[in-house]
């Protein structure tokens, strides 16, 4: 054998065991990337498959955070330049009742979770951050946890209150009204009425001034004679409150008015003095309880 095919083979003998360790070192890495890639595979299918991760991936859940995140006074992402803008809140109509529905309407979502269409949840979510229904479930709360009977008084009163009102066919007016008188208060832009005014004593009409206090607490009314003389004393009209009182008020007019049969609910108005045909008389009237 030739010195020069003894030098490749003596080389040969030394290089192929380095290969092959070094492809062993490689197959080694390599098995151990396999392994690896599938533990992360099975680790990453089995958060996934988590039930909270899936509960989250549901609409109704997604809603509910659609509803939270309208109310973030913060931009989603930095700006260059800060907005001035600041968050509107919405309103809610009375035609949100014809939305309710169980299960509650779902949003619709793309794969990547964008909102296409919101849910009847998101409204919900949206409402609860709003100051007066944060305020009304606050205060609601009592100083310290409830016992088991104070519980079963709360729970009853929410119920009966749910069962008389599902019962009723009033208007939102009637309620005002409802929650007024129990609380001892007029109802806001229910003003009186006018009745009775007596033709037959010589009373033309009795109208209230226009622009000039008219309500269940004040009262400021034009008085017109005719078609002949009024006589002290007549009646002239009844009038009858915007909403009866819990009681029967005082009723207080000024020099040239009595007051007579006061009621929770009205009260006749007379003149102290006579008046000739024509007269035109304005008079003051106030009421309290």
């Amino acid at each position: 054998m030739s010195d020069t095919k003894e030098a490749i083979a003596g080389l040969v003998a030394v290089a192929l065991p380095l290969w092959v360790r070094a492809q062993d070192d490689n197959d080694r890495e390599l098995r151990n990337n396999r392994l690896d890639l599938r533990d992360l595979e099975d680790e990453l299918r089995a958060c996934c498959n988590h039930g909270a991760n899936i509960r989250n991936k549901l609409p109704v859940n997604q809603d509910f955070g659609v509803g939270l995140a309208l109310s973030n006074p913060k931009a989603a992402v930095p700006e260059l330049i800060p907005t001035t803008s600041s968050v509107t809140r919405p309103a809610i109509g009375d035609d949100a009742t014809l939305d309710y529905k169980w299960p509650p309407r779902t949003g619709t979502y793309t794969a990547n979770g964008a909102v296409t269409e919101i849910g009847e949840v998101t409204r919900l979510a949206l409402a609860l951050l709003f100051q007066e229904n944060r305020a009304w479930i606050e205060g609601f709360t009592l100083s310290s946890a409830p016992s088991q009977t104070a519980l079963v008084q709360i729970f009853s009163a929410a119920r009966a209150l749910s069962t008389v009102l599902a019962a009723q066919s009033l208007s939102r007016a009637d309620y005002v009204t409802a929650w007024s008188k129990m609380l001892g208060v007029s109802v806001p832009g229910t003003p009186p009425t006018i009745t009775n005014v007596q033709t037959g004593n010589n009373v033309a009409s009795v109208t209230a001034i226009g622009g000039q206090a008219f309500n269940n607490r004040a009262m400021r009314l034009r008085v017109t004679i005719g078609p002949a003389n009024y006589g002290a004393g007549a009646d002239v009209c009844t009038v009858v409150f915007g909403q009866q009182f819990s009681s029967v008020p005082a009723v207080v007019g000024d020099s040239n008015v009595m007051v007579t049969t006061v009621t929770q609910n009205s009260f006749t108005l007379q003149l102290r003095n006579g008046y000739a045909n024509g007269s035109v008389l304005d008079v003051n009237v106030l009421v309290g309880v």
